[in-house]
């Protein structure tokens, strides 16, 4: 199909021609305008950007240029939106953890890890108590005999256990208590 610019060209060859009388026609006295070809249909426009060809095709290159640098200008505006939103997410996880070590920094050692202190001693008290000991008073007089020292076996007596097994009621209501309130405190930390 022929561009309007063929056309035109091929209506100035003609009228540049020299005439012959046997084969052309004489040339009409009105001109006659170059027949105007239907727009092409626009292509669908992008979300964020709408080019619009002016020049019928003639061109093409500066339009192209100015689209691709309309498409580059909204990509870097919506880069920029999003480096922001997350710009500020990051601020407020900052916010978060600056507060949570300055809570942490406020707390002296020995509030902060009493709670573990306790079971671990109650821990190491019924081990000694009920398996240490017992150990030590039916081997030692094993090992006293291979020296040459001759003892006599005394069963162990439990010490946690005489006055009725108070300690081990105390540690039992000081450390149930304790981890109660704890997991209390962790639930209030998580809800706020």
């Amino acid at each position: 199909m022929d561009s309007p610019s063929d056309r035109i060209k091929a209506a100035l060859a003609k009228k540049n021609k020299p005439a012959d009388p046997a084969t052309d026609t004489p040339p009409d006295p009105t001109p006659t305008p170059a027949p105007v070809s239907p727009a092409p249909a626009a292509p669908a426009p992008a979300p964020s950007v709408t080019v619009v060809d002016v020049n019928n095709g003639n061109n093409n290159n500066a339009s192209t240029v100015m689209a691709q640098q309309t498409v580059q200008m909204a990509s870097v505006q919506a880069t920029a939106q999003a480096e922001a939103s997350v710009g500020l997410a990051q601020t407020s996880i900052d916010k978060e953890v600056a507060e949570h070590q300055i809570e942490k920094e406020e707390e002296h050692w020995v509030k902060a890890y009493w709670r573990p202190a306790m079971g671990w001693l109650y821990m190491a008290i019924c081990f000694m108590d009920f398996v240490g000991f017992p150990l030590i008073t039916m081997f030692l007089p094993v090992f006293f005999k291979g020296l040459g020292i001759q003892t006599t076996y005394t069963a162990w007596q439990s010490l946690t256990l005489s006055n009725g097994g108070l300690i081990h009621l105390a540690f039992g209501a000081i450390l149930g208590v304790t981890s109660f309130m704890r997991g209390q405190e962790k639930l209030a930390k998580i809800g706020n």
